[in-house]
């Protein structure tokens, strides 16, 4: 499978080679760094309009997120199949309203991770030959090849890097004190520029955040420990690993750009789809709602310890208090699984009631084909329609009463 990816990167830097060294006659050497740059920039532009509607998918996530409440709250504990139904068309009435589609945020992930999986693959075969094991390195000639090894950026060659051997820095004609001058350089552009870029994902995630999910919580607080781990995986990888100086200027302009783009696209989409107040005020009742279960929760705690610690200041009240604590704790727990009980009993009725929905849909919607082709066939024959298309009628009447109401926007939006 990384033997395919090889092809198609492979020829994106021998084009620009190409233009670089045959047409405009650049140096062999600075073709093939500004190759690598101009790389970057290729795969950044394919990805250019994907990566935007990640970011509208995201904020228009957000820009729903009220209207939607609106909906939970009206259809939320109703198990006629008619609300659910209500439900269900209003929630895709708001979607097509805000222009919502969820499969856009999809697509720069599945074209980025490959293409980064097939440029590491083309540059460790390029920069050292016991890697690429005598296979041919996608569309690359020899020549090309040999041209590639024998590059170098700032006085360094491109196929160097920290971990090599000094045999192999001798054969390359450097040491490790020249590669590791721009090696560890290059490493450190490149955390900071991924840092900064994650650093800007946390605040922007932090602004839309949905903090009534408890999923959603652990994941943006959860980022903030994998920021130094990435970090400290590039060092690593950067320092130990089989990292060639090509690969390492792939790292610095890819984050540049990326931190640049994500700053640029995050100023834009505020400004592009702005929040309005019920947004902002649905913001923060949201984040009190969880501040105010923190509290709660400390203050529990609070209460828990002054119990222990009076029960310590007076030792005969020690079993009481163990006592009472514990018949606290078995409340507590008998009322969750009294609350998950009574979810999971609604989630079972409005299943089985989406159940009936969707027979009824399924029905109502072979009777519209019925029709449809009891109407093709009379207009065939020449035949009166009328019966047909009293068919229809009824077929669609009966789609329209299936809605119990129409959703509406809150007017404060």
């Amino acid at each position: 499978m990384l033997e395919m990816l090889v092809y198609p990167v492979s020829a994106v830097m021998k084009f620009w080679h190409w233009i670089l060294a045959d047409v405009l006659s650049v140096p062999a050497e600075h073709a093939w760094v500004t190759s690598i740059i101009l790389f970057v920039f290729t795969v950044r532009g394919i990805i250019l309009p994907f990566a935007w509607q990640t970011f509208k998918v995201t904020r228009l996530n957000f820009l729903m997120r009220p209207h939607l409440d609106e909906v939970t709250k009206q259809y939320g504990t109703s198990t006629d199949p008619a609300d659910l139904r209500a439900e269900e068309d209003a929630r895709k009435q708001i979607q097509k309203d805000h222009g919502y589609n969820p499969l856009a945020s999809c697509v720069p992930a599945m074209i980025q991770i490959p293409t980064f999986l097939g440029l590491y693959r083309v540059l460790l075969w390029m920069a050292v030959p016991d890697a690429a094991e005598g296979r041919r390195i996608g569309v690359l000639t020899d020549a090309e090849i040999e041209s590639f090894r024998s590059t170098t950026f700032l006085g360094v060659p491109l196929p160097a890097y920290l971990s090599m051997t000094e045999e192999q820095f001798e054969f390359l004609g450097t040491n490790f004190d020249e590669v590791g001058y721009l090696a560890i350089r290059l490493i450190i552009i490149a955390i900071v520029f991924t840092s900064m870029n994650m650093l800007i994902a946390q605040l922007r995630s932090r602004s839309w955040l949905e903090w009534g999910s408890p999923l959603a919580r652990r994941i943006y607080y959860g980022m903030y420990w994998v920021i130094p781990i990435v970090a400290g995986s590039l060092l690593l990888a950067g320092l130990t690993g089989r990292v060639p100086i090509a690969l390492l200027m792939y790292w610095v302009f890819n984050n540049l750009f990326t931190t640049t783009q994500n700053a640029a696209f995050w100023a834009t989409i505020v400004r592009k789809l702005p929040a309005t107040d019920l947004h902002r005020t649905a913001q923060r009742e949201a984040k009190g709602e969880v501040d105010r279960q923190k509290r709660e929760k400390r203050e529990l705690a609070r209460a828990t310890r002054r119990k222990r610690m009076s029960a310590l200041a007076n030792p005969s009240s020690l079993s009481s208090v163990r006592r009472e604590l514990q018949e606290e704790r078995k409340e507590r727990r008998a009322a969750r699984a009294a609350e998950k009980a009574e979810k999971k009993a609604l989630d079972k009725e409005r299943n089985a009631a989406r159940k009936v929905m969707n027979k009824e849909r399924a029905e109502e919607l072979a009777a519209e084909r019925k029709a449809k082709k009891a109407a093709k066939d009379a207009e065939a024959k020449g035949e009166p329609a009328e019966r047909a298309g009293k068919t229809s009628a009824t077929a669609t009447g009966a789609a329209s009463a299936g809605g119990s109401t129409l959703w509406k926007p809150p007017a404060s939006s």
